[in-house]
């Protein structure tokens, strides 16, 4: 695993693999959500104020938990004014990333129905995950 970003374990139930015995692709979307929600969440920002505008996953291995948990990572973050594009990361049970997503994720007015810009205290609380402090 790479150094830096902020780790989760995610829980691997037996409906979430396949008859190959490795997490199903689809399955995958549904981790790096639980992973970024936690990591979110420790730093006071709920899933309700972001959403999912743009996302893409490179599968480059096969995701075979060895246990209950598959290791999630968010690696490093770019703040815009209202969007966050996220790089986040699933490992196997050996440490090798096996999986590497970004995201674009847009802060959101519930309320309004539409994006917001982020506040000065949720970039404070994202700014040791943020690219420039790498």
């Amino acid at each position: 695993m790479t150094n830096g970003g902020a780790s989760q374990d995610v829980q691997v139930r037996w409906p979430d693999l396949d008859g190959l015995g490795h997490v199903n692709h689809s399955t995958v979307l549904a981790y790096l959500e639980v992973g970024r929600d936690a990591t979110f969440r420790s730093r006071g920002i709920a899933g309700e104020d972001y959403v999912v505008r743009h996302c893409t996953i490179d599968y480059q291995g096969e995701l075979r938990p060895s246990g209950a948990y598959v290791q999630y990572q968010c690696e490093e973050l770019k703040l815009g004014n209202t969007s966050i594009r996220s790089l986040e990361r699933l490992f196997n049970a050996e440490g090798r990333c096996v999986v590497e997503a970004t995201f674009t994720l847009v802060m959101w007015d519930a309320t309004a129905r539409s994006s917001r810009e982020l506040t000065a205290k949720e970039r404070k609380s994202l700014a040791d995950l943020t690219k420039e402090q790498q």
